[in-house]
């Protein structure tokens, strides 16, 4: 019983520390330059490699005890057939079924100790899997919100300055609900995950865009044309760079309302996809 414990609490450390690397990594990659794929494409890219193990490993298991088990039933069909060759003398054909006997049973022994064996080798690797799958779960539902980065340009600036007095010329003073998000005129902005594209001009935004996604909707803003309304995927184009509204310069402001509510800071989810 100690052992199992054991082997659990080592399982459900190695969980956590699989958290905790992937976030390392996520921090570690916000200070250089952007990866050719974002980390949360990685990741979720991860997970389906360990969903097809996960998969395989069973469908082996399964695979295995069927066979085993078709083994293990010739056997015993082969011992009904050897026991039912009645011999009350003790001649060489008693001994030569005696030994059959021995054979066949020494054999299913060894078959069953096999498949004890690679059950129980195969049950322990599908937990390992499912507790790195359930960590990396864990880790997209707190980190991974964004599938991309909401612009697509070499020369993308993320400026973390959520909550600041924003005071421009023919605006009121406002605080700032998001983060900017620097880039030329015309850059491509993304679905930064997967849900439907809604317009939503207005004298400050300009030219806006909603995402209404399952966690909640990102609003976009001073957009110079719209690209694909309606439903999209992470990734679909849904407008392009611009200065419409109260902006000063070209740049997407990028705002996170978490369940449909008040806009929270998305610098945090940002710098994992950017």
């Amino acid at each position: 019983m100690d052992d199992i414990r054991a082997r659990h609490w080592h399982r459900r450390a190695a969980a956590s520390i699989t958290a905790g690397c992937l976030l390392l990594a996520a921090l570690l990659a916000s200070s250089g330059p952007a990866a050719a794929e974002p980390l949360v494409q990685r990741t979720v890219r991860q997970r389906a490699r360990l969903e097809r193990t996960i998969d395989q490993v069973r469908g082996l298991r399964s695979a295995n005890a069927k066979r085993i088990t078709r083994q293990l039933a010739g056997i015993d069909r082969s011992l009904r057939r050897v026991n039912a060759v009645s011999s009350g003398r003790a001649d060489r054909s008693g001994r030569k079924r005696r030994q059959i006997v021995q054979l066949l049973v020494h054999e299913r022994g060894k078959l069953q100790a096999h498949l004890r064996h690679t059950t129980r080798w195969s049950t322990g690797r599908v937990t390992d899997l499912v507790e790195r799958r359930e960590a990396i779960d864990a880790w997209l539902a707190t980190w991974g919100v964004f599938r991309t980065c909401p612009v697509r340009s070499p020369l993308t600036d993320v400026a973390d300055n959520f909550g600041v007095i924003v005071r421009v010329p023919k605006a009121p003073v406002h605080v700032h609900q998001g983060n900017d998000i620097s880039a030329p005129t015309g850059a491509p902005i993304v679905a930064p995950f997967d849900g439907t594209a809604v317009a939503t001009s207005n004298e400050l935004g300009g030219l806006a865009v909603k995402v209404y996604g399952e966690r909640g909707y990102v609003y976009n803003a001073h957009l110079s044309a719209y690209g694909t309304l309606g439903a999209v995927r992470a990734g679909t184009i849904i407008g392009y760079v611009g200065s419409t509204g109260d902006a000063t310069g070209p740049h997407d402001h990028f705002e996170w309302h978490p369940g449909g509510g008040a806009a929270v800071d998305p610098n945090p989810l940002l710098m994992v996809v950017c």
